[in-house]
């Protein structure tokens, strides 16, 4: 263990920090919440530049906050982004710091331009300068974090797994070769949309591949971060892999690699110096060339990882694809345009009025049936488990839902054992 020096004034921190890492903190002096205020002040209904319209926050990030809007001139919903711009108190003048950043915020809105017409990654609309207020515009992204469904033990089926893993793929290749490294890939910035699909969000501690850049600290979010970032060596586009293979794990086995660690510095710790156990030792059943790929994400040394995003793609549609004789375990993509519209259909309902509903049960019902029938036989037996539960709840035990429901979550665990 060893100390920490503060990043602003560089007196020793008074915590210390395992071998290893090189991560600078602040001293209590300069925390954030002494150390800093912010430039933004805004609120709901300012217009920028005559176009743009704040209605309501929707989040904030390490590099800004994030608004729902709307572009008054084409009627339509829109993200807008406001940069994060800091002086300290009493200055009057911007620092070498705040034009970095300003400067950054720039880079990255032009640099995400540059991808038009991409499925699986917000689209940057437009970007400038309103009097206090720096800002770019971003498509809006009707749906859920990813970060809803998975986590604190919540596992996605093998085909949702599969499905999204290769959206993200695609996303973040084309983020990367646009010259755009995400830098905090994680459940939480990444969107399914009302079709059931995936796309990545929220560039906001995004560098761009340029010897120029400046590389600090900053490492995302550290259950996902990944061991360099965490040694404080300069990101890239391999790293955004090992991140996109811990998602990978959680969605896999409802936990990040590390996340049963409650103390933030052992996770990183275990991040640089510890192999987690394969996703398949936590959940039985799991195709044995997904475990794999998984633990060449986690690879400690970003060139033992796939070479880019788009080989991880070819990977994962590798492991889609199922010959009529296959055995073990896999995963079968062709009732996938059915489990979707399933999805969507339940997603609609299954939280309102008609929540229990014949046609919303029956959905549910076979949902989990071609859950089991493309490969994943225990993510059946979940779903009809807690199809069981729900009659139960609001029909009562002696249901015959609840009796079809619990026999077929027994005829799939049996199956998968």
């Amino acid at each position: 263990m060893r100390s920490a020096g503060c990043r602003t004034c560089s007196a020793a921190a008074s915590s210390s920090l395992p071998n290893g890492l090189n991560m600078p903190r602040d001293c209590p002096s300069c925390a954030p919440g002494t150390r800093w205020v912010s430039n933004i002040m805004t609120e709901s209904g300012r217009v920028l530049d005559q176009r743009y319209k704040l209605l309501s926050p929707l989040g904030r990030g390490a590099q800004g906050t994030v608004w729902l809007g709307r572009d008054l001139r084409l009627d339509r919903s829109v993200a807008v982004k406001l940069a994060t711009l800091h002086r300290h108190p009493g200055q009057s003048e911007p620092s070498e710091d705040l034009n970095r950043r300003v400067e950054r915020f720039r880079k990255e809105a032009q640099a995400m331009a540059r991808i038009r017409n991409r499925p699986h990654v917000a689209v940057i609309y437009d970007h400038g300068e309103d009097g206090d207020v720096l800002y770019s515009v971003m498509e809006y992204i009707d749906g859920r974090p990813l970060s809803d469904d998975t986590g604190q033990g919540r596992q996605l089926t093998l085909e949702q797994t599969v499905r999204w893993t290769r959206h993200i793929c695609d996303g973040l290749a084309d983020a990367h070769e646009a010259g755009v490294v995400h830098r905090d890939v994680k459940p939480g910035n990444i969107v399914i949309d009302t079709t059931g699909s995936a796309k990545v969000v929220d560039f906001g501690l995004a560098r761009f591949i340029d010897a120029s850049s400046s590389h600090g600290p900053g490492w995302g979010t550290v259950h996902y971060a990944s061991p360099e970032r965490l040694r404080d060596q300069s990101g890239n586009a391999l790293s955004d892999l090992y991140s996109l293979g811990c998602v990978v794990y959680e969605m896999l086995t409802g936990w990040s690699p590390f996340g049963h660690i409650p103390d933030p510095y052992a996770v990183m710790w275990h991040h640089v110096n510890e192999t987690p156990a394969p996703p398949g030792a936590l959940r039985p059943g799991i195709p044995g060339t997904l475990d794999a790929l998984v633990l060449r994400l986690l690879q400690k040394a970003p060139e033992d990882r796939p070479p880019d995003a788009r080989a991880v793609a070819r990977a994962v549609q590798q492991i889609e694809y199922v010959s009529d004789n296959a055995a073990g375990p896999h995963v079968d993509t062709r009732h996938v345009p059915e489990i979707q519209s399933l999805e969507r259909f339940i997603e609609r309902h299954s939280d309102g009025p008609r929540a229990m509903d014949s046609d919303v049960l029956d959905a549910r019902a076979r949902h989990a049936r071609l859950t089991g029938e493309s490969g994943d036989p225990r993510g059946a037996a979940a779903l009809c488990q807690r199809l069981g539960k729900d009659c139960a709840h609001l029909l009562g035990p002696d249901h015959q839902r609840v009796f079809r429901a619990y026999r077929e979550a027994s005829r799939w665990k049996e199956e998968s054992s």
